[in-house]
């Protein structure tokens, strides 16, 4: 499973590339969603790749966006361990988690919205034009760091 984070925004973008991003349920800059690692999923995040931060989060990552910024999809309330208790088929926000990485589940399907809005990363971002080869967040990112950045927008 792979989370992807919209770090740029649409103005001047190629109509292929919003729809592309509207697919992938990001529809504005801070928003993050879990994408499962298939060949369908792989052709549209690398159309993407331009204006989005992604890699693969830790588990202790997913939890933390899970429980501090996830919605239910329908009604409100706070994703915690009674919540999932009650709405899915996991005990609580951890096996959930590892249900979502090991992509058993998808957001929808527990119940969830897709997308996860994020606040601004603290500190600010590292070069939204730039990829990460050269010292920007845009692109591939490694477990580490993908997590910093995700810790930086919970």
């Amino acid at each position: 499973m792979k989370v992807l984070v919209q770090v740029r925004g649409e103005v001047n973008i190629n109509g292929d590339i919003r729809d592309t991003l509207e697919m992938l349920n990001l529809g504005r800059v801070n928003h993050a969603t879990l994408v499962p690692e298939e060949p369908s999923y792989v052709g549209m995040v690398t159309k993407v790749n331009d204006y989005v931060a992604h890699g693969t989060p830790s588990q202790g990552t997913v939890e933390l966006l899970l429980a501090r910024r996830a919605t239910p999809a329908e009604g409100e309330g706070d994703i915690d361990d009674e919540w999932v208790a009650e709405n899915t088929d996991y005990a609580d926000v951890e096996a959930l988690a590892q249900a979502l990485l090991a992509e058993e589940t998808t957001l929808q399907a527990a119940g969830l919205s897709p997308t996860i809005r994020l606040h601004p990363p603290r500190g600010g971002h590292k070069g939204i034009k730039q990829p990460v080869a050269t010292g920007g967040q845009v692109g591939v990112h490694e477990t580490a760091d993908i997590d910093q950045i995700l810790e930086a927008m919970r």
